[in-house]
């Protein structure tokens, strides 16, 4: 079990806290809202009503003993810098950071965190791939220029073995799963030499231009 702290119990917060507490993790949700704490205090481990931006309130809270920490502060950008450096003097290099687009992104990575989240853009993207290409069932970005995507089984490779199709050698992507339509599961890694279904889906990962032709195939 890991311990976790989050700042900020708006909407994306809320569900992050939440979440990492249901998987069995310890969570200490921290927010200024006294209502917002007063909500969480059932679903976390600790909820604490101050100033997430603030060592002291930080420190008593626990946080200096924590694995990683969310900070998701809105539109705040001042108030997520203050959060994020007070972490940080904590002792907390696991950082993961909420912004309102790409400019305080561009602002919060300067800081080193682990990762800057913009769940408006990413959404947005991942709902254009699956509208832009009606076979993209999914999209989630890996970096600038690739991603992992759920795509129907091309038609061209209905009853055939991925080992026959070899994927990886003559199309540059790696099927990393096989989702069966009528039972929903998810066979990671799937079987090479398990004839694909009309029905099925594919989980693969590689270039976004790659997958993409592959997608159209």
């Amino acid at each position: 079990m890991s311990r976790y702290v989050v700042i900020g119990l708006g909407k994306f917060g809320s569900w992050v806290a939440k979440t990492l507490e249901a998987l069995g993790h310890e969570v200490i949700a921290i927010d200024s809202d006294a209502l917002l704490v007063d909500r969480h205090a059932e679903f976390v481990s600790r909820a604490v009503e101050g100033d997430g931006t603030d060592p002291v309130v930080l420190r008593g809270a626990g946080a200096a003993e924590a694995d990683a920490a969310v900070v998701s502060m809105g539109e705040n950008l001042a108030a997520s810098i203050l959060a994020t450096v007070a972490l940080r003097d904590l002792g907390i290099h696991s950082l993961y950071v909420k912004a309102a687009g790409d400019a305080e992104g561009r602002a919060l990575n300067a800081l080193g965190v682990t990762e800057v989240i913009v769940p408006e853009k990413e959404a947005g993207v991942r709902l254009a791939h699956r509208l832009g290409a009606q076979e993209v069932l999914d999209y989630q970005p890996l970096g600038s220029d690739s991603s992992i995507q759920e795509i129907a089984v091309p038609q061209a490779w209905v009853g055939q073995t991925l080992r026959e199709l070899a994927p990886r050698v003559h199309h540059g992507v790696q099927v990393i799963g096989v989702r069966c339509a009528l039972t929903e599961s998810v066979q990671v890694p799937p079987d090479p030499d398990a004839p694909l279904k009309d029905s099925d889906s594919l989980v693969v990962a590689g270039a976004d231009a790659a997958l993409a032709k592959l997608a159209g195939h």
